[in-house]
């Protein structure tokens, strides 16, 4: 599954607003705090899916209902058997579990950083009129994370350079070598990273108290109200089956 922190929608069918983006993370995670089980969350897992879609992600969202479809198959199988409780069973179990409770979550946030641009979720933020308090930590985290994986990059070809493997086998054998050739320069990096962000977050006046101007235009349409009233309806309804299941079994 594809998964990138610099993402653009420039393949999208429909182009979501940001704001529509951050609807459907909330969403993902009140329903998976009721439930990871069921046909109606493979419907809620199947629209996000279709959003994700029609982002400009096909590939994705159909990789990610074929697992999300395999991992509801399988937990079914395994509960419908009943009384086995073999070690198989309950790492099967306990997978399939982790999958379905996990995989809408993630799916979502696939959706806010596959598809769309810093710039534009800064702008939405900005349209949201939230504080700059909150904007800028949002802005350097989009900024940072990219930033240390390059420079993770290069540490792995640095050692392998040396000859030194970074195999699960070999920090396994050698923890100690791990932190002294790998964890040490990670972290000597990382605090010059963020140095240059915040110097360069500073250099931008993000921390000035006027409203900021951007190029990218962000703007709700019809098919972010489509989105966000048929999830609203998709989470309401699970919710209410849920409980109403609930109390019925009390």
């Amino acid at each position: 599954m594809e998964f990138n922190l610099y993402g653009d929608d420039a393949r999208a069918l429909v182009r979501f607003d940001p704001r529509t983006k951050l609807f459907i993370f909330l969403a993902c995670g009140v329903t998976s705090l009721y439930t990871y089980s069921g046909l109606y969350i493979l419907l809620f897992a199947g629209a996000v899916c279709a959003v994700l879609a029609l982002s400009g992600k096909p590939w994705t969202a159909l990789k990610a209902f074929l697992l999300f479809s395999a991992a509801l198959y399988l937990k079914e199988t395994v509960d419908n058997a009943g009384g086995s409780s073999s070690a198989v069973v309950l790492i099967v179990s306990v997978l399939t579990t982790l999958v379905l409770y996990s995989l809408p979550t993630i799916l979502s946030l696939v959706l806010i950083v596959g598809t769309t641009r810093v710039s534009q979720f800064l702008s939405a933020l900005s349209a949201m009129h939230l504080p700059a308090r909150a904007v800028i930590p949002v802005a350097m985290l989009f900024r940072f994370i990219p930033t240390v994986g390059d420079e993770w990059n290069g540490i792995r070809k640095a050692m392998a350079f040396r000859g030194i493997s970074l195999s699960f086998s070999s920090v396994l054998r050698h923890p100690g070598k791990t932190i002294e050739y790998v964890l040490v320069p990670l972290l000597f990096s990382t605090v010059g990273v963020m140095e240059e962000l915040a110097a360069a977050a500073l250099a931008r006046g993000m921390d000035a108290d006027r409203a900021r101007s951007s190029y990218e235009e962000v703007r709700l349409r019809a098919a972010d109200y489509i989105t966000m009233a048929v999830f609203a309806v998709l989470t309401g309804v699970i919710v209410a089956l849920v409980t109403t299941k609930g109390a019925a079994g009390v």
